[in-house]
């Protein structure tokens, strides 16, 4: 799997020059994603109110330089970067820790829709360096600034499940761009559980967060406004995308909920009987044809301690 380092001593608007390499594979996302959110109706009319309320001048810069590099403005880039909050109903996804092993280990997969798995294919890890040292990894695409899935070394990781909840969307920072807010700032665990759990938010999500030492391993449900926290259970965390602990706010009969218990059984199941000593026993769990589904895009295996990031796609 291709492996790019970002320089974040760079100014931000130098970070993203690379992308003139990759700018076919940018527009050809770009303009799938733009299409569907197109229909769907959404942000046009509010984007440009958006960015300069919720989206910070780093970022800003960024998307300015991505759009030298294909043939989209830089608004529309940043629409296609809120398409998780747009239409999170095209996600699945399954996570899960075991804290049975001395190093943390925090398995997913990321089932996404695209057209052609242009989003397999094109998946890159993104190594974020400061003084030739590195920060974090995220697996992501070209083109996309925010986060779905990320480690820090030796600090925490993290990654996004969708949820759907009753309480209505706000006008607030997108979930992407905060996860790899943290990644970036937090300092450890606890900060950045914190920052994940109170933070208003655009919508509602899932998200994993498995720090290096035994305890820290948590789902942080969300709806914008509230969350509650959800510790592991006979050893093993696992998040598919229904609500187990916000259940107040759980929407029923949603298609994200139609796979998720049964997502979220097998992987119970399988962690009982199945050892998991090494990275391949965690891809086996990931790839169980109960588990892995149709569109999944990306199945990774962060090690936290070391910042190892294992990928398939």
């Amino acid at each position: 799997m291709e492996r790019i380092k970002i320089d974040l001593d760079k100014l931000p608007s130098q970070r993203w020059e690379f992308l003139k390499k990759y700018k076919k594979q940018v527009n050809s996302l770009l303009k799938y994603y733009l299409e569907d959110l197109s229909d769907a109706g959404i942000f046009g009319d509010y984007i440009e109110m958006y960015k300069q309320m919720f989206i910070s001048e780093s970022y800003k810069q960024e998307i300015k330089t991505i759009s030298k590099y294909c043939n989209f403005s830089e608004n529309e880039i940043l629409i296609t970067n809120l398409y998780y909050d747009a239409l999170k109903f095209v996600f699945g996804c399954t996570s899960f820790c075991t804290t049975k092993n001395k190093e943390r280990i925090h398995a997913r997969n990321l089932d996404w829709w695209s057209e052609n798995n242009s989003l397999g294919s094109f998946t890159k890890i993104f190594d974020f360096e400061k003084k030739g040292e590195l920060i974090y990894s995220l697996v992501s695409w070209p083109g996309f600034v925010g986060a779905l899935s990320g480690v820090k070394k030796g600090k925490f990781s993290i990654t996004l499940n969708a949820v759907f909840s009753n309480e209505a969307p706000q006008l607030a920072i997108p979930i992407t761009f905060l996860i790899r807010d943290v990644l970036e700032k937090a300092s450890d665990f606890d900060e950045a559980v914190k920052i994940l759990s109170e933070t208003t938010i655009a919508s509602d999500c899932l998200l994993m967060v498995v720090g290096e030492e035994e305890k820290q391993q948590v789902v942080i449900e969300r709806t914008p406004t509230k969350y509650a926290i959800r510790k592991p259970v006979d050893d093993n965390l696992i998040v598919t995308n229904e609500y187990l602990s916000l259940t107040e706010n759980k929407q029923t009969q949603d298609t994200l909920q139609l796979t998720a218990s049964g997502r979220h059984n097998r992987v119970k199941e399988l962690l009982k009987i199945k050892s998991s000593e090494k990275i391949g026993d965690y891809f086996l769990i990931l790839s169980d044809k109960k588990i892995k589904m149709d569109i999944t895009v990306q199945q990774m295996i962060f090690n936290v301690k070391t910042g190892e990031v294992h990928l398939k796609t």
